[in-house]
C-alpha cells in the first residue's frame, strides 16, 4: 500500500474517537429528543462538536505555562471524561422518553438518486487527492500545518503564537499525536470529514427550511461547485468556516422562523456553532453582523406594522387592535420561550441574545488569550490586500444565477402572464452593468476593471426594473406557500448581506473568501430548480435530458481535484512525484531549494540552526523546533548576531534591491558587501545559495559578522594616519596591477575604519591623474560588490567597523603619453553638493584627496 494511504488510514481511530466518541453524545444532548433519529442533523452536529471539544481541551492543556502537557495520554484522558459526561446525559435523556418515530420518507426520485451518486463519486476522488498530497498551499504551510507540527513536537502552544484561532491546527496536532509523530497525510485526514460536515450543513439548511429535495439540490450545487472541488485539498480554513457558518445559519433560521418550544434550543445550538466558527477564523464575526441586521429589520417591520394597524383600527373605530398581518401561522405553546406579552419583537431579540451568549465561551477564548499575552486580539490582513479587491461583476455571480433561473422558470411556466418584453429592459441593464468587469475573474490583483459609477447606476436601474416587473407579476398570483418561501429566502439573504458587503469591498481578490456565504446565496437557485425540475421528471425525454444535463454540469467539479496546476494530470497515475519532498517541490521549487540546503547544514553540524528570514512564512513548517525568525525585518547588523544565515526573499521580504532606498536599513545595505565566491575572504557575508522559480526568489547569506571589526592583512598599509573629516580613517589598499591599458579591468580594495557616524550619503572617488594633477579618468561610486543598485550607504556605517571597499576599475582608451608619470588619488565627497571631505594626514591638513603610493604605468596596448 502506498505510504500516503497508510498515513491517511492510520488516522482512522483518532477520527472515530473525535467525531463519534466525543462529538456524537454532545450532538444528541444538544438536539431535542425527538430529532435523534434525524441522522443528517445529528451527524452534522457531531462533526462540529467533536473537534470543538477535543481542541478546546487541547487548548487548555497547551496553555499551561512551563509544561508540555499536549501528549496523547493527557488528551485522551480529558476527552474520555468529556465523552463519558456526554453519554451519561444521553442516557438520562433517553430515559425521559419522547423519541419521535419519523414518518417513512418518500422514495428518492431519479434526479435525487443521481445527485447522491455524483456527490459520492466526487467525495471519493477528493479523499484520494487529500490523501496523496502533503501540505503545499501557502497558508497551510505558514499557519495551520506548521502549528499542528509545532504543538505535536513541543507539547504546548508557545506564547508567541497569535493570529488565527486553533480549531484546525489542534486537530492536525491531535491526529499526529495519535499516530505517533509528524505525518502530513495523517494530519490531513480531518479535511475530508470537515468537508462532509459542510455538505451535511448545506443539506440541513435546505431541508429544515424547505424540504428534503431542496436540501439535496443545495448540497449538490455546493459539492459540485468547481471552486469548492479545487479548494477541497489545500487544508485552508474556508471549508471548515463554511461548515460552521452554514450550520449556524440553519439552526438560527429555524429558531428565527419558528415559534415552537425548541426555538431557544435551536438558538443556543446556533450560538455554539457560532462560537466554534469564531474558534476557527475571526471572519465568522460576519455572522454576528448578519444577526444584528436581522434584529434591526425585524424591529423596523414590527414597528411599521404596529403603526399601520393602529391607523387602520382608528379609521374603523376599533382601537382594540388585531393580529399582525403576515405573521406565520403557528401556535405558541404556553411553555414556549416565545410566549409572553411582548410577542412580536422581543422573542426574536431574545433569541439573538441566546445565540450570542452561547457563542462566548469558546468563541472568545482565543482572543482573550491573545490580549492577556500582549498580542492583538485580532490581526487583520495588511491593507495592501484590500487594494486588490476586485469589486467586479463576477462577484454577483450567485445572485445573477438565481435571477436568471427565476426568470427562465417563470417564463417557462407562464408565458402568457409574464411577458418577456417587460423583463428585457431590466435584464439588459443588469448585464450591461456586470459584463464589462467579468472577464478578469480569478486574477488576483486585477483592479483596473472594477465596476464604476455608470455600471453601478445601470445595475441599480436594471435591478429596480426587474424587481418591479416581478412584483407586479407576483402580486396577482401570490400564494401562502410562495410568500413563506420568499420570506425565508429574504431572511437568509439578509443574514449573508454584511459578510457579502465586507467581502465584496475588501476581500474579493479571491473567490474562496466568499465560501462562507455561498450556501446561503445558492439556496434561491436550489429552491427554484428543485421545483422546476419536478415537471421534467414526468416525461421520459425530460428525465433523460435532465439527467444528462446534471452529469454534464457535475463533471468539471468531479474531476477537478485530479488536476494540479504544477503537476498536471499525471501525478496520480505515474511516479513523477514519488515522495513528499517531490510533492512539496511541485509548485514550491525555490522554497525547497532553501529547505534542502538548511537540512544539509543540520545534518553536518551539531550546533543549533538560527536563521533570520523576514517574511519567509513557510520556512518554519519544515523546521518547527529550530530558531527561524520570520516576523520582523532587522534594521541593524547587530540584530543578526548569533544567526547562521540571513535569507532575503522577493517578494516576501521586499522587492528587488532597486526598489528601496539605501541608507535606511543597515542589513539590507550590507547585502551589497556579500562575497559571491566560496572563499569568504574579508567579506562579512557570503552569498551561499538561492533559487528563483518565477514566483519566489530566495538568496541565502552566510554570516561572518565578526569580520566587521577585524583589520585584515594589508598588502599596502597607509603610510601615515589618513583621516577624512575626523570620521573615516583610510587603513590601506591593494590593487591587482599598476600597469593600465585600454580595456583592462583592475580589481582594487580600499580599507576604511569608521570613527563616527556620517551625516550624508557620501561617495568615494578614485581618480587617475597625471603629474600635473589633471584627472584623466574617474571611478566614482558607493561601496558595493553588486550591480543591482544596492550599496552600503555611509549613512549606516557604524563606528568601529572595518569597511572592505571592493572596486573594479575598467580603463578607457586614453590619449595620453605612455610612461610612469601617473597616480591614483582617492577621496570622499557629497554627490548632492560635490563638496569633498577634508583630509588630515598625521594630524595635518592635506587637502581633499590622498594619493596612493603606486606609480601607474600607462601603455597604449595590452602586452603581447
Amino acid at each position: 500500500m502506498p505510504y500516503w494511504l497508510t498515513g491517511m488510514l492510520a488516522a482512522t481511530p483518532a477520527l472515530l474517537w473525535m467525531f463519534l466518541g466525543v462529538g456524537l453524545p454532545w450532538a444528541l444532548v444538544a438536539l431535542p429528543r425527538r430529532e435523534w433519529r434525524d441522522w443528517p442533523v445529528t451527524a452534522c452536529l457531531a462533526l462540529a462538536f467533536g473537534p470543538a471539544l477535543v481542541t478546546a481541551w487541547m487548548f487548555v492543556l497547551g496553555s499551561v505555562p512551563g509544561a508540555a502537557l499536549l501528549r496523547l495520554d493527557t488528551v485522551l484522558t480529558g476527552t474520555a471524561v468529556i465523552a463519558l459526561v456526554g453519554w451519561a446525559l444521553v442516557w438520562r435523556n433517553r430515559a425521559l422518553g419522547g423519541l419521535h418515530t419519523p414518518t417513512p420518507p418518500t422514495p428518492l426520485r431519479l434526479d435525487e438518486r443521481l445527485l447522491l451518486v455524483l456527490i459520492g463519486v466526487a467525495l471519493v476522488i477528493r479523499w484520494v487527492g487529500v490523501a496523496y498530497w502533503p501540505f503545499t498551499a501557502y497558508d497551510a504551510l505558514w499557519v495551520y500545518g506548521y502549528q499542528g507540527r509545532l504543538y505535536t513536537l513541543a507539547g504546548h502552544i508557545p506564547p508567541t503564537i497569535d493570529y488565527y484561532p486553533q480549531f484546525l491546527p489542534l486537530q492536525f496536532s491531535f491526529v499526529q499525536l495519535a499516530v505517533g509523530g509528524i505525518d502530513d497525510h495523517a494530519a490531513r485526514a480531518v479535511l475530508p470529514v470537515l468537508h462532509w460536515g459542510c455538505i451535511l450543513a448545506v443539506y440541513v439548511l435546505g431541508s429544515r427550511l424547505f424540504n428534503r429535495r431542496v436540501g439535496l439540490f443545495a448540497a449538490a450545487i455546493w459539492t459540485l461547485y468547481p471552486h469548492v472541488a479545487e479548494w477541497s485539498r489545500f487544508g485552508d480554513l474556508e471549508i471548515p468556516l463554511t461548515f460552521l457558518f452554514t450550520a449556524s445559519a440553519a439552526f438560527f433560521a429555524q429558531a428565527w422562523l419558528s415559534a415552537g418550544q425548541h426555538a431557544r434550543r435551536y438558538a443556543i445550538i446556533a450560538g455554539l456553532l457560532l462560537g466554534i466558527g469564531m474558534w476557527t477564523k475571526p471572519t465568522m464575526g460576519g455572522f454576528i453582523w448578519g444577526v444584528a441586521l436581522l434584529v434591526l429589520v425585524d424591529l423596523a417591520l414590527r414597528f411599521y406594522r404596529r403603526q399601520s394597524d393602529a391607523i387602520q383600527s382608528e379609521h374603523r373605530g376599533d382601537l382594540a387592535g388585531h393580529p399582525y398581518k403576515g405573521e406565520p401561522s403557528v401556535t405558541i405553546q404556553k411553555s414556549s420561550p416565545l410566549n409572553g406579552r411582548m410577542v412580536g419583537y422581543t422573542p426574536r431579540l431574545r433569541l439573538a441574545l441566546w445565540t450570542g451568549l452561547a457563542s462566548i465561551p469558546l468563541g472568545a477564548a482565543w482572543y482573550l488569550r491573545n490580549i492577556a499575552l500582549g498580542h492583538n486580539a485580532i490581526d487583520f490582513p495588511p491593507g495592501y490586500w484590500q487594494t486588490l479587491a476586485a469589486r467586479s461583476g463576477v462577484e454577483f455571480g450567485w445572485p445573477l444565477l438565481a435571477l436568471f433561473v427565476l426568470c427562465a422558470w417563470l417564463l417557462w411556466r407562464d408565458r402568457a402572464g409574464l411577458k418577456l418584453p417587460r423583463l428585457l429592459p431590466g435584464l439588459i441593464l443588469v448585464l450591461a452593468a456586470v459584463l464589462p468587469s467579468i472577464h478578469n475573474t480569478g486574477r488576483v490583483g486585477i483592479t483596473d476593471n472594477r465596476m464604476g459609477a455608470l455600471e453601478w447606476l445601470a445595475l441599480a436601474a436594471g435591478a429596480g426594473l426587474v424587481a418591479h416587473t416581478l412584483w407586479q407579476y407576483a402580486r396577482e398570483r401570490w400564494t401562502p406557500e410562495g410568500r413563506q418561501i420568499a420570506e425565508r429566502l429574504g431572511w437568509l439573504l439578509l443574514l449573508a448581506l454584511p459578510y457579502f458587503i465586507t467581502w465584496f469591498y475588501s476581500y474579493s481578490y479571491h473567490y474562496r473568501l466568499s465560501f462562507a456565504i455561498v450556501p446561503l446565496l445558492l439556496l434561491p437557485t436550489a429552491v427554484i430548480l428543485a421545483r422546476w425540475s419536478e415537471s421534467w421528471l414526468q416525461r421520459g425525454v425530460g428525465r433523460v435530458l435532465w439527467s444528462v444535463a446534471i452529469i454534464a454540469l457535475a463533471v468539471p467539479a468531479i474531476f477537478n481535484p485530479l488536476y494540479d496546476k504544477n503537476a498536471g494530470w499525471n501525478w496520480l497515475w505515474t511516479d513523477m512525484l514519488p515522495d513528499d519532498t517531490a510533492r512539496y517541490t511541485s509548485g514550491n521549487r525555490a522554497l525547497m531549494t532553501i529547505v534542502d540546503g538548511l537540512q544539509q547544514y543540520l545534518d553536518a553540524h551539531d550546533e543549533p540552526l538560527r536563521v533570520i528570514a523576514p517574511g519567509m512564512k513557510r520556512l518554519p513548517f519544515f523546521f518547527p523546533l529550530e530558531d527561524i525568525q520570520i516576523d520582523t525585518m532587522p534594521t541593524r547588523l547587530d540584530d543578526l548576531t548569533g544567526a547562521t544565515y540571513f535569507i532575503y526573499s522577493v517578494p516576501e521580504t521586499g522587492g528587488d534591491f532597486n526598489t528601496f532606498q539605501p541608507g535606511q536599513n543597515q542589513v539590507l545595505d550590507a547585502l551589497a558587501l556579500a562575497n559571491p565566491e566560496p572563499d569568504v575572504g574579508n567579506a562579512i557575508m557570503r552569498r551561499a545559495w538561492g533559487d528563483d522559480d518565477g514566483v519566489f526568489k530566495y538568496t541565502v547569506y552566510e554570516l561572518h559578522l565578526e569580520k566587521r571589526f577585524e583589520i585584515p592583512n594589508l598588502n599596502a598599509p597607509a603610510p601615515a594616519d589618513v583621516v577624512f573629516a575626523d570620521a573615516v580613517r583610510f587603513l590601506g589598499h591593494d590593487i591587482g596591477g599598476s600597469t593600465f591599458w585600454p580595456g583592462r579591468t583592475v580589481v582594487m580594495h580600499l580599507y576604511w575604519e569608521v570613527l563616527k557616524a556620517l551625516s550624508a550619503d557620501y561617495r568615494v572617488y578614485i581618480h587617475l591623474r597625471d603629474a600635473g594633477g589633471a584627472v584623466l579618468q574617474a571611478w566614482d561610486g558607493p561601496v558595493t560588490r553588486t550591480d543591482d543598485g544596492n550599496y552600503y550607504s555611509m549613512l549606516v556605517w557604524q563606528p568601529g567597523e572595518i569597511i572592505v571597499d571592493w572596486r573594479r576599475l575598467k580603463v578607457d582608451a586614453l590619449s595620453i603619453p605612455e610612461g610612469e608619470g601617473y597616480q591614483l588619488v582617492i577621496g570622499i565627497y557629497d554627490p548632492l553638493t560635490q563638496a569633498r571631505l577634508p583630509v588630515m594626514v598625521d594630524g595635518q591638513p592635506a587637502g581633499d584627496g590622498f594619493a596612493l603610493g603606486e606609480r601607474i604605468i600607462w601603455q597604449a596596448a595590452p602586452p603581447s
